[in-house]
């Protein structure tokens, strides 16, 4: 067991303040084709700026294609904080591609 007896030189911790509001945001994609010609790809972005008076904008996009035997793709989202949300989605498939694309635009108000 450890005996710690002086302490004399950590600094008092600040006071707690309380936080109101805070936005978050997630985005993925998924992607997957059998065969021997098959090709799965995805790519997601997501950006989260915070303005000086408090607020959020975050913007996103998610991509998903498959090629090939049984393509199957989806694009998800999660979204927490935001007041404001946009989501436009476009899904197109066919007998051997299946492709996803979201677009999201969000906007947290500051708290006032």
């Amino acid at each position: 067991m450890m005996k710690i007896a002086d302490l004399s030189y950590l600094e008092n911790a600040p006071e707690n303040k309380l936080l109101i509001g805070g936005a978050s945001g997630t985005i993925g994609a998924e992607a997957s084709a059998g065969g021997a010609n098959s090709l799965a790809l995805t790519d997601t972005d997501l950006t989260l700026k915070t303005k000086k008076n408090g607020g959020s904008k975050l913007k996103g996009t998610g991509f998903a294609l498959a090629i090939g035997e049984n393509p199957e793709t989806n694009v998800y989202y999660s979204l927490e904080g935001f007041d404001k949300v946009k989501v436009k989605t476009f899904d197109k498939q066919g007998a051997n591609y299946d492709l996803e694309i979201m677009r999201i635009k969000a906007i947290d108000k500051p708290n006032k």
